[in-house]
């Protein structure tokens, strides 16, 4: 098992069971948030962005 994935990872063991974290969604989610916030727009929440195996 692996966090993260890339090709040389799939190339080189095939077989590899990988965890996506989900970190690309959440900083755009975050971004996007803080943006709003600072605009006035919304109140600070929570969100859960899940994980993913590959």
């Amino acid at each position: 098992a692996s966090v993260g994935s890339t090709p040389l990872m799939k190339f080189l063991h095939p077989e590899i069971l990988t965890v996506d974290p989900g970190y690309a969604e959440s900083g755009r989610r975050a971004a996007r948030q803080l943006i709003e916030q600072i605009a006035g727009s919304v109140d600070p929440r929570q969100i859960v962005i899940p994980a993913a195996l590959n």
